[in-house]
């Protein structure tokens, strides 16, 4: 898999603990790009030799994580992906895509990794300016990884029918819209998950016919469908007074 930019720098890594996901918060220096590098069991094949484990991305159970190039080498790679593996023995899971992120040359934004209590399951959110660009959801079983499901493909197809029908102007010419604002996703247990994903035309607050909407719902993993899902618009921020 070739990725035409690099990792530039990464402003905010964070594992949040909410109901029952197992995970904690990650010391502010804990990142990539402050250089640490999270011990592994054993160490890697040869042909993974330019890569470390992701701070923050072991999984409760420590078996599994993601690894990514190092730093030092980073910019002198031509071809690398961001993996989840099994890491003793070292094994690979799966390839997580990678798209407008701090996983490339991005200067903006931050990554996330949550895991399942019981390590069943993995949400990788990979951030932008704005907010998140793609969360994945990636389960776990018998030690080998599903399907790989776009959270963030199947929030978008809940809402943007209702953006094209206020007419809003779409954010710009490659995107219509854009996640902004609070977003969270956590798992409230091994087969369910929270979403509360605020959707924006205008992030910027800019445009005379800004549209804004939270999208908050319960994605159901083993059935791969929201099982509770409402739509609540936001409304426009107002300008502050002029000082006078």
């Amino acid at each position: 898999m070739r990725i035409k930019s690099a990792f530039s720098k990464i402003c905010l890594v964070f594992i949040v603990m909410v109901g029952g996901v197992a995970s904690s918060k990650a010391d502010q220096n804990d990142d990539y790009s402050s250089g640490v590098i999270p011990s592994s069991p054993r160490p890697f094949p040869e042909q993974f030799k330019d890569y470390q484990i992701l701070p923050t991305s072991i999984s409760p159970d420590k078996q599994y994580a993601l690894i990514y190039p190092k730093r030092s080498v980073l910019y002198d790679l031509e071809e690398f992906s961001l993996y989840l593996v099994a890491l003793n023995p070292f094994r690979i899971l799966t390839i997580i895509p990678l798209y407008w992120t701090n996983l490339t040359r991005n200067s903006h934004g931050s990554y996330e990794v949550k895991w399942s209590k019981d390590s069943s399951a993995v949400i990788v959110v990979e951030g932008s300016k704005w907010g998140p660009s793609k969360s994945f959801l990636v389960t776990i079983k018998k030690g080998y990884a599903g399907s790989i499901t776009d959270l963030t493909d199947h929030i978008r197809f809940e809402v943007i029918d209702g953006f094209w029908k206020s007419k809003a102007e779409p954010f710009n010419a490659a995107f219509d819209i854009l996640f902004s604002g609070v977003n969270e996703m956590d798992f409230l247990n091994s087969n369910q998950i929270q979403i509360n994903y605020e959707c924006t035309s205008d992030p910027k607050s800019l445009k005379k016919r800004p549209w804004d909407v939270r999208f908050e719902g319960v994605w159901d993993i083993p059935k791969g469908v929201f099982t509770s899902k409402r739509i609540i618009p936001v409304p426009p921020i107002s300008p502050e007074p002029s000082q006078k």
